[in-house]
């Protein structure tokens, strides 16, 4: 039973209005409210004419000078705001590492943080630039499923070995050949599909009666010696068989430019060129974001376009100050890439 959350929201929104119009939750503290204004501002300019977006953030941690600088950006679009904040200490006991801290892991308690009126929500992360009409998204069918989601472009498969038509070819590639190191203790099937959790559409009633929130904290706890890619363990070990997948061009993540063609990709190489060609999320996953100093990534110009529309207009990186520790590390994680594919490729061909 979770308890003593101490859930408090800053202002109603308007849930009474169109169902059409899309309820966004996402979760952010002072070091990723910049990028979040920039996936509002993204969300808002690319929204289909007469409709709007609700939006509730879980605060975790966010100034009052931020605050108003994400609500002074997204003044004159059709975004409504409402900041929910909580007690979140049950979810210290779960490690952060490298970018992510613990309001990652705030997703795993929406049913417990959000009013029971919602009924569906679409949850997204803040380091997203939206380029298509999310409406298209959440007008979804679900299908009787708990959740629509898309499969990660970088690990689309629980084992790759197993659920991927072209294995040998997109095996060097690949972030992880197994993400769920357990699967076959837990029952998950080994071609079952793998999910990245940035962006997914949530029948938030189905999430209550299967009680969700519970199991993945649960799930968590239990396994905390295979857990990779934090939360996204657990939510694709406890929704396993519970979610939809969409195409892949609702949730382009960076790792799609890891692979050299279509040919190569995880996904069918036909709906992979057509999320090269448009995506209509771009994810900027893993450490390495467009807004950190000497970063490269296809849509860094479209991220600062975006941002200079907002109250950040103007904004760079600062050069960080020269490091020997910071240049052994780029060279080790360059190193162990390349080492990572050279060894992919003589094992896949043996």
């Amino acid at each position: 039973m979770i308890t003593n959350l101490e859930t408090t929201i800053s202002e109603n929104l308007n849930l009474s209005d169109s169902p059409s119009d899309p309820l966004i939750v996402c979760a952010t503290d002072d070091a990723y409210v910049m990028p979040l204004t920039a996936m509002l501002y993204s969300a808002g300019q690319n929204l289909r004419e007469g409709s709007q977006i609700r939006v509730m953030i879980l605060d975790g941690g966010v100034s009052d000078e931020n605050k108003q600088k994400l609500k002074e950006s997204i003044v004159d679009l059709p975004v409504e705001i409402s900041w929910i904040s909580f007690n979140a200490e049950i979810l210290n006991q779960f490690e952060i590492s490298h970018h992510v801290s613990h309001t990652a892991y705030y997703r795993l308690l929406l049913s417990e943080v959000l009013p029971a009126s919602i009924s569906r929500i679409l949850y997204l992360d803040c380091d997203l630039l939206i380029r298509g009409d999310l409406v298209e998204l959440w007008e979804m069918d679900l299908e009787n499923h708990t959740m629509i989601a898309i499969p990660d472009i970088a690990c689309p498969n629980v084992d790759a070995s197993s659920g991927m038509e072209n294995y040998k070819r997109a095996n060097p590639y690949l972030a992880a050949v197994k993400p769920i190191q357990n699967y076959s203790d837990l029952g998950i099937s080994a071609d079952s599909q793998y999910f990245n959790s940035g962006v997914m559409l949530i029948d938030l009633d189905r999430w209550r009666d299967l009680q969700m929130s519970q199991k993945l904290l649960k799930c968590m706890s239990e396994n905390q010696d295979f857990i990779w890619c934090w939360d996204q363990y657990a939510l694709n070990v406890v929704l396993n068989g519970e979610w939809k997948p969409a195409p892949v061009k609702w949730n382009m993540g960076t790792h799609a430019f890891e692979y050299p063609s279509p040919q190569h990709s995880p996904v069918c190489p036909t709906e992979f060129q057509q999320m090269l060609d448009d995506p209509q999320v771009v994810h900027f996953t893993t450490e390495w974001k467009p807004w950190h100093y000497g970063i490269k990534h296809p849509y860094r110009e479209d991220f600062f376009a975006t941002l200079n529309a907002t109250v950040w207009q103007g904004w760079q990186p600062e050069k960080p100050a020269f490091s020997i520790r910071r240049m052994v590390d780029q060279f080790m994680l360059t190193a162990i890439k390349h080492g990572t594919i050279a060894y992919r490729r003589l094992t896949t061909a043996w």
